[in-house]
């Protein structure tokens, strides 16, 4: 998800205290097994198909709920210690280690200051089948995710030179990469070797855009994707946006100016992550961050105000905010609308990555802004892919809706989850509602799931 860092660096010596006391990992079972010797086979299919040098490094699984299993590889994608990658498949088993034959499967790309558990999928201290991907496993669609390569960067790390060439283009070859990988091992285990759909939240749905701006110019044997599900993402703002746009600009010229003197990461999940830990173990207790807030009203405000925390650069578009909150008579965030436990998310955020690479951060407001030329958004006019957007009022919402009529597709679907009067857009759903919210099941999960059946 998109971020602004504004939170003091006491946290980072908070977290760095915390360390140890929040790394509780889900049992696996790791096997050698006919199943890993056919992932062996594909990932050397999928790297030259995808011309990414890599290798095969571990195979995990572990149940998720009845006979719905998790299968994570770690894929080694380069030299360097963090050069490396994680795909996620969650299925349904014929037996163990066999996966059903399936018609329909999704690769699914998180966001900013995420990983695939915690944007999709297994969520520290929830039912493991609490997730967009355990609901659409349980339908029988065979469901893929991707860790990029910043996820396995520590918490303890501070030389981060080698992020330096991460960016937009690095990543979607890691990414076609994956894609590659899960088509070659549908393929060798019964599913058939069919296109598949891609989803995107947030920064995820940027990844998206990108990945088939670029594959729209290859010929068609050679293409991937079967459809495109981007989620609370603008790519393009209206010329009715303009200043919008140029907020953009003035965010892409802050952060490359801190990319150009050295700085090639953030660190807004590390921060995030020092105030989940605050609210945990000290709700009630003065923020360091916010005066005049207790802990967990800082957090609740980072939640529920984002649009507040970018000062002095201008949020990606008016109120937005990662969750819908309440407040007291006083103006204070008290709670929040749509998740019943605050437990839930400050699992979340302690279970999320500290750090993410700035390259991304940067090409993404250079394709917002329109100002800066970059290769992402030159053929968006020759994606002719079925495409299903997904929005949130109160997160980017219908300024996401603009970029789907730049696409060639004749087959668009908009679905903006509206709850409440547009003068309430501040307290409506929210951009992160749409994957952790109670009722995104039945809100958001359902209609993805019946808009993939139908293609």
């Amino acid at each position: 998800m998109l971020r602004k860092t504004v939170m003091s660096m006491v946290l980072v010596f908070i977290l760095t205290l915390a360390l140890g006391l929040v790394t509780a990992q889900a049992k696996t079972t790791d096997s050698k097994t006919p199943a890993v010797d056919v992932m062996t086979q594909a990932i050397g299919s999928a790297a030259k198909e995808a011309d990414n040098s890599s290798s095969l490094a571990t195979v995990t699984r572990k149940q998720i709920n009845d006979n719905i299993y998790e299968y994570t590889m770690v894929i080694k994608v380069g030299k360097g210690q963090y050069d490396k990658i994680g795909i996620h498949r969650i299925v349904k088993e014929e037996s163990p280690w066999v996966p059903i034959a399936a018609e329909k499967a999704v690769m699914m790309i998180h966001g900013d200051s995420c990983n695939f558990n915690t944007a999709f999928g297994t969520i520290p201290g929830q039912p493991a089948s609490d997730s967009l991907s355990a609901f659409l496993a349980q339908k029988g669609v065979d469901v893929w995710g991707i860790d990029l390569r910043w996820t396995f960067v520590p918490d303890t790390a501070t030389d981060f030179s080698f992020m330096k060439k991460w960016d937009t283009s690095r990543h979607i070859k890691d990414i076609k990469l994956a894609v590659k990988f899960a088509r070659a091992v549908r393929a060798l285990t019964g599913s058939g070797h069919g296109k598949i759909f891609m989803l995107g939240h947030s920064r995820g749905a940027q990844f998206l855009y990108a990945y088939a701006n670029r594959e729209s110019q290859l010929p068609e044997p050679a293409r991937d994707l079967k459809g495109i599900i981007p989620m609370d993402m603008v790519y393009k703002f209206s010329p009715a946006d303009s200043q919008l746009a140029q907020a953009a600009l003035e965010r892409y010229q802050a952060y490359k100016s801190l990319y150009d003197s050295g700085t090639y990461v953030n660190s807004d999940g590390q921060n995030l992550k020092g105030l989940a830990w605050l609210t945990a173990s000290d709700p009630d207790g003065i923020s360091p961050i916010i005066p005049g807030f207790t802990n967990k009203q800082a957090a609740l405000s980072v939640l529920t105000a984002t649009y507040a925390t970018y000062q002095p650069l201008q949020p990606i578009t008016p109120f937005y905010h990662y969750l819908a909150g309440t407040f007291d008579e006083n103006g204070f965030p008290d709670g929040l609308q749509y998740v019943e436990q605050m437990d839930k998310i400050l699992g979340i955020a302690l279970a999320s990555p500290s750090f993410q690479s700035m390259g991304e951060i940067i090409d993404g407001e250079a394709i917002i802004s329109g100002a800066v030329d970059v290769p992402y958004d030159d053929h968006l006019a020759d994606i002719k892919l079925p495409v299903l957007y997904v929005g949130a009022a109160g997160g980017m919402g219908e300024y996401g809706v603009y970029t789907t009529t730049l696409l060639g597709s004749s087959d668009v679907t908009v679905q903006v989850v509206t709850l409440l009067p547009a003068e309430a857009k501040a307290l409506d759903y929210g951009h992160a509602d749409l994957i952790w919210a109670d009722n995104a099941e039945e809100l958001v999960w359902e209609p993805i799931y019946n808009w993939l059946e139908l293609r």
